[in-house]
């Protein structure tokens, strides 16, 4: 008996030292976790920072950071919370019914929670036609509002119980799409197009562990698009080709994002999934179209598979309205150093790429800023502005802060005065912001 007490004392002494072992000599090579985890330097010694207890608090961040094995047992601690839990070490994520990964956003666009109000989509509405039909009739322009699909609204039967408890009647794709249909104003909705095949695609349009549409579904999208840019510019757009489709057990690319940010130690389980290989063919000596993307992630699948290279001329991309690509991929560069006039008058097509709709900001703000350069009579934005350049003191602020986010001092004054008529809107009596 003291024979296994002794041994069981030594193992544990054995594990316990084996983590600054491992440290020192690094005898076992650990996979890195996928994400961005600073490390803590280790802190200089100083009295001061001594006495105040900053030195002891740097100096344990720092060696936790670095203990041999570390990756190895958080991933061991992510698992058992994960696989006992259903709980998930990572931001902003929901393990639902079955295992389904959601991020929570898409949960509040499908329940309504993050609903803006009726008066203020109603605004948004309105400029969206002004500029759809003044873009065409006027510039030859293609203004394309395209709903990419939610993950809340494909797999809403996978979302916990206690979300749906505060699911309301009115969300803001839903809104958008009853009014852009009243109001004739161009769509395609992709949300509801894969949520329609569903139950008949023989793979999936929407991964179990990934935040995007499936790679497959990204694919059908592409084609619908570029079907649809052919009818409504009358001109022909390269298309593709499939030469084969690869069937794998095995989640890709960013079909297991949401896994990969979770760092378990053992994969989760996914149904199959395809992976279409294809070629681009175009008939025509004509230019193909330039085009402007203004959206969020999920535009990478296009960008990455070459669909976006090889269907226009360009490869303009305003990501959140915010960090233009691909100049941003070698150097920082925002829309506010653009001439946005100009960016917007040399495209054939722009099209603005919304996830739950756009979290019922349009364009991400593009469609604010649009309206304000280009609808020609006064406007609420437009006499805030004027009352900034009335006062020396409030323009000195907005080149504070133009400078500071590095943006031309007039487009700083334009969002914040966007930003000021927007609060108003939504404080005003007619802004209903849900139906229950």
């Amino acid at each position: 008996m003291d024979r296994i007490k002794t041994g069981i004392l030594l193992l544990v002494l054995c594990l316990l030292c084996l983590g600054a072992v491992q440290k020192r000599f690094g005898f076992v090579r650990s996979k890195p976790l996928n994400g961005v985890f600073p490390v803590t330097p280790k802190p200089a010694f100083s009295c001061s920072t001594f006495m105040t207890g900053e030195y002891q608090d740097k100096l344990r961040l720092s060696i936790e950071d670095s203990v041999g094995f570390k990756p190895d047992f958080v991933r061991l601690y992510n698992q058992i919370d994960y696989s006992l839990f259903s709980i998930a070490h990572a931001s902003r994520m929901v393990v639902g019914k079955e295992g389904y990964l959601f991020a929570d956003t898409y949960i509040k666009g499908y329940t309504g929670v993050d609903f803006v109000g009726t008066h203020l989509l109603d605004n948004k509405v309105a400029m969206v036609k002004f500029l759809q039909d003044y873009l065409w009739r006027k510039k030859g322009i293609l203004l394309l509002v395209v709903f990419a699909p939610g993950k809340g609204f494909y797999y809403p039967e996978y979302i916990p119980s206690r979300y749906l408890k505060e699911k309301k009647e009115l969300t803001n794709y839903g809104y958008y799409l009853q009014r852009f249909k009243e109001e004739g104003i161009l769509h395609i909705d992709f949300n509801q197009w894969l949520i329609d095949m569903k139950d008949t695609s023989r793979y999936m349009l929407y991964p179990m562990n990934g935040i995007h549409w499936s790679s497959y579904g990204a694919f059908l999208c592409a084609d619908s698009l570029q079907k649809y840019l052919s009818v409504k510019l009358d001109r022909p757009v390269p298309r593709m080709v499939v030469d084969s489709l690869e069937i794998t057990d095995i989640a890709r690319d960013d079909d297991n994002d949401q896994e990969r940010t979770m760092n378990l130690a053992v994969r989760i389980p996914h149904p199959p999934m395809a992976y279409p290989k294809f070629r681009f063919t175009y008939d025509s000596i004509r230019p193909k179209p330039a085009a402007l993307f203004v959206g969020d992630s999920f535009y990478w699948y296009w960008y990455y598979n070459g669909i976006i290279e090889n269907t226009f001329r360009n490869k303009e991309f305003w990501y959140y309205n915010n960090e233009v690509y691909p100049e941003q991929f070698t150097a920082p560069k925002n829309v506010g150093q653009l001439d946005f006039v100009e960016g917007i008058l040399r495209q054939d097509v722009i099209v603005l790429l919304q996830t739950n709709g756009g979290y019922g900001e349009l364009g991400y703000g593009w469609v604010d800023v649009a309206y304000d350069y280009l609808f020609p009579g006064p406007t609420r934005a437009k006499t805030i502005q004027q009352q900034m350049q009335a006062n020396p003191e409030w323009m000195k602020t907005l080149e504070n802060k133009a400078n500071e986010r590095k943006i031309t001092t007039n487009y700083m004054m334009r969002l914040d005065a966007i930003y000021m008529m927007n609060q108003e809107i939504k404080s005003h009596p007619l802004n209903r912001r849900s139906l229950q």
